[in-house]
């Protein structure tokens, strides 16, 4: 995937196009997708799609507002309203940074999930080149946000430029699950990024844990409450018990671009303690190739769960059990200034949905990526 190196991209997208409202410490910025997706069969499942052309999964605006405070301090703001969501607007960034020194930063307040490579650019589709980074590696989009704290320190070592991120906090809210809802709050929540670049190369290691808590309930009508009753009933409630369980979330991505040509790569792996989410591991990997303003690209994705132990765990896990790759072919159209025209094709193969055989299907996705 060809890409701006993240200390560039920060800079184009987020001060390029910076417009001077009362003062000069005052800049308000922005970005917007426009996008339409459609699947070629309802046997499948991808991003909420199906066979109706949808003008909102893909559709998001956003305003950034910072504001220099003085030499050390300014507040940031990013309100961002999602067609998905019915334009609700929401704070997905609302914090303060002081700055220790010119390569130390400190921000409080509610702040980006540094899970991803793509994390702090997620929902600017002008960032990257897909309509939509990948669900199977990209797919923690309920945790996107952690009120909290975090510290980065840049550095730099011969030729190597880097930095070391890290953030401790606290989530709650509700998740989507398999179309059901549950409450999850996620204490001592915290992690550390390490990111490297030496000339074409990129390399970004990142670590994240929790503490779980929901509220599942062995008497109640959703699936994991089903789960958890039969685990019960087994006498292995306590193994399928969310309550204060660790979470473990683990990322490395490695990236090489010459400006012409460009490889990401990224896996992930997510560990629990309680047997009642699925451990998993996912990756991709994608080429791309730039033709002056048009760039051409191709991904391969995957994600499966994991069932490990006893006979009875097996049992119980393979009920959800998730695995399903992905082929992703599209095109990138710059045709002027922080503009883009995207169009894909998306093979999905379902290998295993909820324990039963999936299905194969096509999603064909365009948008329109601006920033201003």
């Amino acid at each position: 995937m060809l890409r701006i190196k993240p200390t560039l991209l920060a800079v184009a997208i987020l001060a390029s196009a910076q417009a001077s409202a009362s003062d000069d410490d005052l800049h308000i910025n922005g970005f917007m997708s426009v996008g339409v997706g459609m699947l070629s069969t309802d046997d499948i499942a991808v991003s909420g799609f199906d066979t109706d052309a949808n003008f909102s999964n893909d559709t998001v605006i956003a305003l950034q507002i910072t504001k220099q405070i003085n030499d050390k301090t300014s507040a940031t703001t990013q309100l961002v309203s999602r067609g998905n969501e019915a334009y609700d607007t929401n704070a997905a960034w609302a914090y303060v940074s002081y700055a220790i020194d010119s390569d130390t930063d400190v921000r409080v307040g509610r702040l980006r999930t540094p899970f991803f490579y793509y994390s702090d650019f997620l929902e600017v589709g002008y960032a990257y080149n897909w309509v939509r980074p990948p669900e199977e590696v990209y797919r923690l989009d309920a945790f996107s946000s952690v009120n909290g704290i975090d510290v980065t320190h840049r550095f730099t070592m011969g030729s190597t430029d880097g930095s070391v991120q890290t953030y401790f906090g606290r989530f709650g809210g509700p998740v989507g699950l398999a179309g059901e809802i549950y409450e999850f709050e996620l204490k001592n929540f915290g992690g550390v990024v390490l990111n490297l670049n030496r000339g074409n190369f990129g390399t970004r290691l990142s670590y994240h844990r929790a503490d779980v808590y929901s509220d599942l309930d062995a008497t109640g009508s959703r699936a994991l409450d089903g789960l958890l009753a039969a685990a019960t009933f087994f006498g292995r409630g306590d193994d399928f018990d969310i309550a204060g369980q660790t979470s473990q979330f683990i990322e490395a991505a490695g990236t090489w671009d010459n400006g012409d040509y460009a490889v990401v790569a990224e896996y992930t792996a997510l560990r629990q303690d309680s047997e009642m989410i699925l451990d998993d591991n996912a990756f991709l990997i994608s080429g791309a190739k730039r033709f002056d303003t048009t760039t051409v690209h191709l991904t391969y994705t995957s994600q499966r769960d994991l069932t490990e132990g006893d006979t009875l765990q097996k049992t119980l896990k393979s009920n959800v059990e998730v695995h399903e790759q992905s082929y992703i072919l599209g095109a990138r159209y710059d045709y002027d200034t922080g503009t883009a025209f995207k169009f894909e094709v998306q093979y999905q193969d379902e290998k295993t949905i909820t324990g039963v055989d999936g299905k194969s299907g096509m999603l064909y996705s365009a948008a329109i990526d601006l920033v201003f």
